[in-house]
């Protein structure tokens, strides 16, 4: 990974996030981007001093071809990549998809809609509502996150954010699959986990935004949930078997039971055992089944401890 470039994100974000913290330009707001520029150089720069694995004389597998073939040949995939690891370009179209997404999703609701449920939500929080100080700072900034919402240039500012959690969040996985590999006996190079973890989300992640974007416009908007919504539309999951007012912790767990779920589970376990050095199917699909459990439990604190936005 190129050194250089992860020098100039960081200090582009390092800039990017003093302008707005001074609010140098009028309307800028791009702290959290800037922020995130900043940690997505450290990564880059970081990265840079890892050696890829070694090729043996392996043909490479065309980007396009790759891209194609992960929905229908993702084991022949998986081994390709175990020699040519890459993972820039699915990964912008991910962040890209996302960022569509968003868009779309604001249009069709309206950034007044969402910005004004999520300071109504926030209003109902313990710690605001029975602090009369807090609840008036928050209601003080209803018309800036409306007008934050509709800006062109905070909307750019979350497709920057998007790619750049991206990438840090891969980055963690990466390194937690390497690390259960070692401790179970298994060999895993870390750009063959970092591809084997965007190639096994790509699939995933365009299958949500077609289907999100279908649903999105076949529902009536007052049907849909400002917060929820955000994230997907599709109902593969066993949510609908409670409510989200009546028991969020719950409807949380059982939203993890969902079909997008598994294949994502699927794809990184079949990911790490074929891109991997010496990656049995046991220790693949131990590591995934534990970090997807991680990632419920958090889902499900995160209900516990915020209620209000998912009711």
């Amino acid at each position: 990974m190129n050194r250089i470039a992860g020098i100039v994100i960081a200090g582009l974000g390092l800039l990017i996030a003093v302008v707005s913290i001074v609010k140098a330009v009028p309307g800028f707001t791009w702290t959290m981007p800037g922020v995130l520029m900043i940690v997505l150089g450290g990564v880059i720069i970081g990265l840079s001093f890892i050696d890829k694995p070694p090729s043996e004389g392996a043909e490479r597998m065309s980007t396009p071809s790759t891209l194609l073939n992960i929905f229908f040949s993702p084991t022949e995939v998986f081994q390709n990549l175990k020699r040519h690891p890459r993972w820039l370009v699915a990964v912008i179209i991910m962040a890209l998809l996302s960022s569509v997404y968003s868009l779309l999703f604001m249009n069709r609701l309206t950034p007044e809609r969402i910005a004004n449920y999520t300071i109504d939500k926030t209003l109902e929080m313990p710690m605001v509502a029975n602090n009369e100080q807090a609840r008036k700072q928050v209601e003080e900034g209803r018309q800036a996150a409306i007008d934050d919402a509709k800006s062109p240039v905070s909307q750019a500012g979350r497709a920057v954010t998007s790619f750049a959690g991206q990438v840090i969040g891969f980055t963690v996985l990466s390194g937690i699959f390497m690390l259960f590999a070692m401790a179970m006996g298994g060999t895993l190079y870390f750009w063959q986990a970092f591809a084997a973890a965007v190639y096994a989300s790509f699939p995933v992640a365009i299958v949500r935004f077609f289907l999100n974007t279908l649903v999105l416009y076949l529902k009536d908007p007052s049907e849909i949930h400002p917060i929820l919504g955000q994230g997907s539309l599709i109902q593969d999951n066993l949510s609908f078997l409670v409510k989200a007012s009546e028991n969020p912790v719950i409807y949380s767990f059982l939203a993890s039971i969902s079909l997008l779920w598994f294949y994502w589970i699927f794809l990184n376990a079949l990911g790490l055992k074929n891109a991997g050095e010496k990656v049995s199917g046991s220790i693949a699909w131990t590591s995934v089944l534990v970090v997807w459990a991680v990632i419920v439990l958090f889902g499900m604190a995160a209900s516990w401890a915020f209620p209000s936005f998912i009711s």
